[in-house]
């Protein structure tokens, strides 16, 4: 004999199994799923990093997947990464917006040592967004921020990157030395610490800080003209840079327009031209917008100074339009227009000169007022004095010939239209004097017969 189950008995066993295998499915799917996020979280935070200086948009794309997840801790990295890329990339609002949401998430994971590593990592990202903004004050509170956070847990391979971070503000406002002195410790941080990072993060670190001190040693030079050991100092790191470049092509282009800039200062104008057309050609080629524009400036520049006037205009005015075309590189711009007015001048075209002595004196007002703002000493300020009244001489001599030019062109025109004038009256006169001559000649004989 075989019990007999109920039907409702049956019916709620069934229930119950599949209540139970449900549950139990989504429990291992839901595990399944979380360990892939977790996986993801390291993977994508290693190819964000990764491809930080290789392309901005490749990175970004690695961090809005990562913001597709439901955890606080991937939410916080991810819009803290954001924030920093999409400034790169010129939109401050969207990055301002980001870096409020990653403290948003930050502050809602409990106190852990974890979270004070992620705490560093989003101080990072902003910080670097502020500098990138040119404010230099706000970067350096949010780097100082950071280093307190990662001291509370002993990392010191975020110290370091810190302290590389602050060599940048260091550079940026003419701390020359403290900014080279910064990244050399960090190098030497890593040579001693090699077991801290992977192979691709001491290429990528290296890559950066050789950069770093051979931008900070021409600076330098900019700022003391009679050390020419400092140039051949930049030239060895940029050297350095190249070698440890093959990934990261920004630098790479970065390294060879600097070493073009160091032979351009050593008057090896011939090697220094074929340079900047070899960077001109590699900015094509990776859409580098601002290196182009900088490229074409500085062959201007070369041709301007062994007096080859119109390959210089040329090149200058290609500068030019790239400048304005895609609203990059403000600084090169002014510096285009102050030399196109030095050449029209002594081309003797003083309309021209005029025309661009003008757009350089409007948009270096612009300048000194966000200069003072931040109270920076970038290698623009070296000379400007001289140029600026150098311009202001040029806009006021040739604002007074066109004054006085207008005055003789009104002159000549009044002098012609007189002329004319006189002529014509001239004529009619002796036209008249011909007709009663005739007259007077008829009624003579008029008269006598």
């Amino acid at each position: 004999m075989f019990p007999i189950i109920s039907t409702f008995s049956k019916t709620n066993s069934i229930r119950i199994i599949s209540v139970v295998f449900f549950f139990l499915f989504y429990t291992a799917f839901a595990q399944q799923k979380n360990t892939v996020i977790e996986d993801d979280y390291e993977t994508l935070k290693g190819k964000i990093r990764l491809n930080w200086n290789i392309s901005v948009d490749r990175s970004l794309v690695y961090a809005e997947q990562m913001a597709k997840s439901n955890n606080y801790e991937h939410l916080a990295f991810a819009n803290g990464a954001i924030s920093c890329l999409v400034q790169f990339k010129e939109e401050p609002e969207k990055s301002k917006k980001k870096y409020k949401e990653a403290l948003f998430y930050l502050n809602k994971i409990p106190n852990s040592d974890d979270k004070k590593r992620l705490t560093a990592d989003i101080y990072n990202y902003g910080g670097l967004a502020e500098w990138s903004r040119g404010n230099f004050a706000l970067a350096l509170e949010k780097f100082h921020d950071g280093i307190k956070v990662s001291s509370q847990i002993g990392d010191m391979k975020q110290i370091m990157k810190f302290k590389a971070n602050i060599g940048l503000i260091n550079e940026a406002v003419g701390n020359y030395k403290e900014a080279i002195k910064n990244a050399k410790e960090y190098l030497d941080f890593i040579d001693k610490n090699q077991n801290l990072f992977t192979n691709t993060e001491i290429i990528n670190k290296k890559s950066n800080l050789n950069h770093a001190i051979g931008s900070a040693y021409e600076g330098y030079f900019m700022e003391n003209h009679d050390k020419w050991a400092l140039l051949d100092s930049a030239a060895y790191y940029y050297k350095k840079t190249i070698t440890y470049s093959d990934s990261y092509t920004d630098n790479e282009i970065s390294a060879k327009l600097s070493l073009g800039n160091i032979l351009n200062w050593k008057a090896d104008y011939k090697n220094a031209e074929k340079t900047y057309y070899e960077v001109a050609s590699l900015s094509k080629q990776n859409n580098m917008d601002g290196v182009l524009c900088i490229s074409y400036y500085n062959i201007g520049d070369i041709n301007l100074t062994i007096k080859k006037y119109d390959k210089a205009l040329l090149f200058y005015k290609k500068s030019d339009s790239i400048a304005l075309l895609k609203n990059t590189e403000p600084l090169t711009y002014l510096k285009s227009n102050c030399y196109q007015a030095k050449i029209y001048t002594i081309l003797n075209m003083p309309e021209l000169a005029h025309k661009h002595s003008k757009i350089y004196l409007e948009k270096l007002d612009e300048f000194e007022s966000r200069l003072r703002e931040e109270r920076l000493k970038v290698n623009y300020k070296q000379g400007e004095e001289n140029l600026t009244a150098e311009m202001l001489s040029i806009d006021k001599k040739y604002r007074e010939d066109l004054y006085l030019d207008r005055i003789f062109i009104f002159f000549g025109i009044f002098l012609i239209v007189g002329v004319v004038f006189f002529l014509i009256k001239n004529v009619n006169d002796k036209k008249k004097i011909r007709k009663n001559t005739i007259a007077l000649i008829a009624e003579f004989k008029a008269k006598n017969d």
